[in-house]
């Protein structure tokens, strides 16, 4: 891992664990601790998972690609397992990462792109605050 993809981790874990700690208002310290550390679970789970759904939305970008002399029946085949096998990861994925989100509190919504040339999951977080061109979130780092 390089410096900067460390210090894209680093920031990304620093942003959500500032957003889930909310206001500043609460007297209970221990509960502000327990949350900033449950939104650092949350971040290493979320980029994690990010990574992987980067790499299925690379997957279902380039296909299974062909062999010298396949017949299209075995293509056809190949194709179809493939095309079904980066499905279920794509849905199981978004799952998780919304119901991860969840947990960190109203306010957390995920963004999916099936792009894998930029960001493929951003995440909205409660102040709006964002680090993209596009203003839509916070990225997952995928390093």
């Amino acid at each position: 891992m390089t410096k900067a993809q460390a210090e894209a981790r680093a920031n990304f874990t620093a942003i959500l664990a500032d957003e889930a700690e909310g206001e500043r208002t609460e007297t209970n310290g221990m509960e502000v601790h327990q949350r900033r550390m449950a939104a650092k679970a949350a971040a290493d789970l979320l980029m994690r998972h990010g990574k992987t759904y980067a790499r299925i939305q690379e997957m279902m970008c380039n296909g299974v690609g062909t062999w010298y002399g396949e017949s299209n029946e075995s293509f056809s085949k190949r194709q179809s397992r493939h095309e079904a096998y980066t499905e279920k990861r794509d849905k199981q994925l978004e799952a998780r990462i919304t119901a991860i989100c969840a947990e960190l509190g109203p306010g957390f919504v995920p963004v999916f792109n099936g792009d894998p040339r930029g960001c493929t999951v951003k995440i909205q977080v409660p102040s709006g605050k964002t680090d993209d061109w596009g203003k839509e979130g916070i990225c997952v780092p995928t390093a």
